[in-house]
């Protein structure tokens, strides 16, 4: 089972924050906010990820689309920030459009006061209509938002116990959520190489363009880059490599290698899409044919793209083997899927802020035929 916004589209943050700060930001949602970052659920909250420079009227509206879930926190002067009504207006769109999940938590206020724009929300509208007679369609999408947030079902504070038992129980929905997305209980797994580690069955993303699967020992993210999506030196020349189907691929085509004396692979990926706090491994994932030559050393290495030259990064590359002898770290293993993998570097994803990561194999100094080699893709996978 999964949401189509989450499964479309791949998104920076679990959760937005919407609230009226002076109501709720150092009570109600700061430890709303804690109680989800302790989960590993990813939340954008004005205060905590605005970035340096940017403009709020610019980043806030990125932020909500980039979202899974809008949690809207509903105080008795929430009206009172145009703020707030510009977000709330932008997530229903989003809601409407991107099938963004909205939930509304009812913080010392009625749901149908929200929905009928009852007191205190009155007051402030009818100040508005006043102040923007010129631009009174902004009022109206203000009023609109309101209305369809209202009958939303939420959490309504009056209905628990304390505070406390209505964080739990939202932190625990959104986490339920999360699961599901990934498919959680799906019996068919792929069991990767002799460590044990396995990922749930591969959803193909953004018309096949990547896939992501949920690694069952972590429950991080895992995700692969097809054939199609690396930048393979000759890779548009049929001279040199040949795209085909392929009957154990989960993507449309893989690459070919026919014959080239220049070997440069590479792999790119952004951080913000990994999971938080944990350290990936690139794999390539390959066959080789039954003739295959040349291939028997190559060199790869990893790099953050923003903070690693090019040249910096080729001489920090390592040693490791498509075939034949070597430390058992530089050599492939075969997956429970058929394929092989060749490990091409580790690193650590902190917060998703570091830009691009690129995972590179080359093997451009002897100038050897090489050929037999088969694509399918790169996979970032969670150690």
């Amino acid at each position: 089972m999964s949401h189509t916004f989450s499964s479309s589209k791949i998104c920076k943050y679990d959760a937005f924050l919407s609230f009226r700060g002076e109501d709720t930001r150092r009570s109600f949602v700061s430890h709303l906010y804690n109680a989800l970052v302790q989960r590993e659920i990813d939340v954008f909250k004005d205060d905590e990820r605005l970035e340096t420079g940017k403009s709020i009227s610019d980043e806030l509206p990125k932020a909500i689309e980039e979202s899974r879930f809008a949690i809207v926190i509903f105080s008795e002067s929430y009206a009172s920030s145009k703020w707030c009504l510009d977000e709330l207006a932008h997530i229903i769109k989003c809601r409407n459009e991107l099938n963004q999940i909205v939930i509304p938590i009812f913080y010392n206020v009625n749901p149908s006061d929200v929905s009928h724009q009852n007191p205190p929300f009155a007051n402030c509208f009818s100040k508005y209509e006043e102040k923007y007679k010129d631009d009174i369609e902004k009022v109206q999408r203000w009023r609109d938002a309101l209305a369809v947030s209202g009958k939303i079902s939420g959490y309504h504070l009056q209905n628990f116990k304390d505070e406390a038992d209505c964080i739990k129980k939202v932190a625990d929905r959104i986490m339920s959520l999360l699961r599901m997305e990934f498919d959680e209980d799906d019996d068919e797994v792929y069991s990767v190489g002799k460590s044990g580690t396995g990922v749930n069955s591969p959803i193909l993303l953004d018309g096949g363009k990547l896939s992501i699967s949920l690694d069952k020992k972590t429950r991080k993210k895992c995700f692969m880059v097809p054939a199609r999506g690396l930048a393979i030196e000759w890779g548009n020349n049929p001279e040199h490599w040949e795209w085909l189907s392929h009957p154990d691929s989960r993507f449309a085509e893989v690459a070919k290698l026919k014959c080239v004396y220049w070997l440069d692979i590479q792999g790119k990926i952004e951080t913000r899409i990994l999971s938080k706090r944990t350290k990936y491994v690139a794999y390539l994932v390959f066959k080789l044919e039954d003739k295959f030559h040349g291939l028997e050393t190559v060199n790869a290495v990893v790099r953050f793209v923003d903070s690693m030259s090019v040249k910096e990064a080729e001489k920090r590359a390592s040693v490791v083997h498509f075939s034949g002898r070597g430390p058992r770290a530089t050599l492939p293993f075969r997956r429970g899927d058929g394929w092989m993998e060749l490990k091409m570097g580790d690193f650590y994803n902190d917060a998703g802020e570091d830009g691009d990561v690129d995972a590179r194999l080359m093997e451009t100094r002897r100038l050897d035929e090489k050929a037999g080699l088969i694509v399918q893709g790169v996979e970032f996978r969670p150690e």
